[in-house]
């Protein structure tokens, strides 16, 4: 998509695409389409116990920016409590997973560099008409979409540490 010169693109809140997949909520808040590829953000909404098993992005960066909550994020040798405001950087290559080990809801911004992973969301997810829409499922294993070789994911077997 070619844009015109000078030209801004505005996402409103509750603007974007909602979709549940592998127990998070998530809002395609801009995708490769509107980027020309150069990167995505997401907003997810991780609720108590889910998150993401260990793994590797072979193709872009994922960066998160918690908003609300605390998040824990591992790498393959330690983890992190990420609080509001705190950045964490994942290059491609590295392994890395993250878990909401609170009782509270967390709220993340998820950056993508360049764009695509996106759409394995779109594919896998459940689109939703509306946020309220949306049921948690605190049961659910930790697991990635269906779809992570065609997008360039790699899963760990190894299980992320317990909560302490």
């Amino acid at each position: 998509m070619k844009k015109e010169k000078n030209h801004i693109i505005v996402n409103y809140p509750h603007s974007g695409r909602y979709l549940a997949s592998a127990g998070n909520l998530y809002r395609i808040m801009i995708d490769a389409e509107q980027t020309e590829g150069q990167f995505s953000l997401i907003e997810s909404l991780i609720q108590p116990g889910q998150g993401g098993p260990f793994h590797t992005h072979a193709n872009e960066q994922e960066s998160f920016l918690v908003i609300n909550g605390t998040l824990t994020i591992f790498d393959a040798e330690q983890s992190y409590q990420a609080t509001p405001g705190t950045f964490v950087l994942c290059p491609a290559g590295t392994t890395r997973g993250f878990r909401n080990d609170t009782e509270e809801e967390v709220k993340v911004l998820i950056l993508y560099t360049p764009a695509g992973i996106e759409k394995m969301i779109k594919i896998e997810g459940e689109e939703l008409e509306q946020v309220d829409d949306y049921q948690a499922n605190r049961e659910g294993p930790l697991s990635c979409p269906v779809l992570n070789q065609e997008f360039g994911i790699v899963e760990d077997k190894q299980p992320l540490p317990s909560p302490m």
